[in-house]
């Protein structure tokens, strides 16, 4: 089977955005409920912008395009032995990632707010104490590797799959529809965060969904491809739509319209206005612009070469790696008075090269390098 290059860049780039994203989050506000700190001089609302119209597709397309290449990785069976070398695969980075590299993120934080100690105590109190340890950003491969038990059923299926999978327009319709009726139904009762509470359902959709693609991808890339323009205006109206209707909730009552967008408000005793609208518009939104990125990808990144062979094999430890330096930077960061817009693209920059020189000393270990999701130089990851 050839490989489809555009989802190896796709991966790429999709992984590649969690830098400014999450570097973002230290230049706002409320940044501080989230990493308990922020820098001293703060971005104004284009930036939340920014990270709000990133969150609205960022994580769904992670997911998706992680069960195209789910799809890829069932090739040879989907057997035992898949599944056991999936849990290795996932589990080695999340465990040393979390008890090994998070801590540096972890002692950042503990610095800004007051509560750092010596930095051998800390490591050894985020070991040992159950209420320090923190996987961070590594939910992500937490929620994969529930999802891969839960979608086990269908990858021992996966021979049939292909000629009953629906066209891609009716498929489409079906995956916007139940994400929709997933939001609708759950977030409500509950806020959410990190793939936690209603993201965990509407999450597993998009895996699932995107194992659904693989099956029928070269329809479906082809369909994408051809309609791609298209489908990039339909998300960008989608997510204006989504904008108005957030900026009308937070204008008549900034509580209810923060609920809104984070979930939660039938728990917190809050009304906001156009709930289900909302909710259908936030699954269109993210099935949109996860399929123009593919429609756009399979139009202009269908090259290889080495460099898409040398990125494919860094996009993993890159994600293990780039967010404890992120958190580093910021705390850095906040000790000078510079412009926030100076700091923001500094740091930014700091931590693509820094991840990199990290993850290249991780891939002159050897085997070792296993620990942060590196492989063998001749060996190709997965297609997405």
């Amino acid at each position: 089977m050839a490989r489809r290059h555009e989802l190896d860049w796709l991966r790429i780039i999709l992984f590649a955005l969690l830098v400014p994203h999450h570097a973002a989050v230290g230049f706002v506000d409320w940044g501080v409920g989230i990493y308990q700190f922020v820098n001293d001089q703060l971005a104004g609302d284009g930036l939340t912008l920014f990270i709000y119209w990133s969150h609205s597709w960022r994580l769904p397309s992670l997911f998706m395009i992680a069960g195209v290449g789910t799809w890829f990785l069932t090739l040879r069976g989907a057997g035992p032995g898949f599944m056991s070398r999936r849990f290795l695969r996932l589990g080695a980075p999340l465990l040393f990632g979390t008890f090994f590299i998070n801590v540096f993120g972890g002692y950042a934080i503990a610095a800004m707010t007051g509560e750092a100690e010596a930095f051998p105590s800390f490591w050894w109190s985020w070991a040992t104490e159950p209420e320090l340890q923190q996987v961070q950003h590594l939910w992500f491969l937490i929620n994969l590797t529930l999802y891969t038990v839960l979608c086990w059923p269908v990858f021992l299926v996966r021979r049939r799959l292909g000629p009953r999978v629906p066209r891609p327009a009716a498929l489409l319709m079906i995956l916007v529809l139940l994400s929709a009726a997933a939001v609708a139904v759950l977030k409500p009762n509950a806020a959410a965060l990190a793939g936690d509470n209603y993201q965990f359902v509407l999450y597993l959709l998009f895996f699932l969904g995107g194992y659904l693609i693989g099956a029928d991808h070269v329809r479906f890339l082809d369909w994408a491809c051809r309609r791609a323009w298209w489908l990039l205006a339909c998300a960008v109206l989608l997510f204006g739509s989504k904008a108005a209707l957030l900026a009308i909730a937070l204008l008549k009552d900034p509580a209810a319209g923060q609920a809104l967008a984070a979930g939660g408000w039938l728990s917190a005793g809050l009304t906001p206005p156009n709930t289900t609208a909302f909710s259908v518009i936030e699954a269109a939104t993210a099935w949109c612009w996860c399929v123009a990125a593919l429609g756009l990808a399979a139009r202009y990144l269908s090259r290889s070469g080495l460099l898409l062979r040398e990125l494919n094999r860094a996009v993993f430890p890159f994600y293990v790696l780039h967010f404890p330096l992120t958190l580093v930077g910021l705390a850095v960061a906040a000790q000078f008075p510079a412009p926030w817009w100076f700091e923001f693209m500094l740091l930014v920059a700091v931590v693509y090269f820094g991840t990199w020189f990290l993850w290249k000393l991780a891939d002159h270990c050897g085997p070792v390098s296993f620990l942060v999701g590196g492989r063998r130089p001749g060996r190709a990851p997965p297609p997405a």
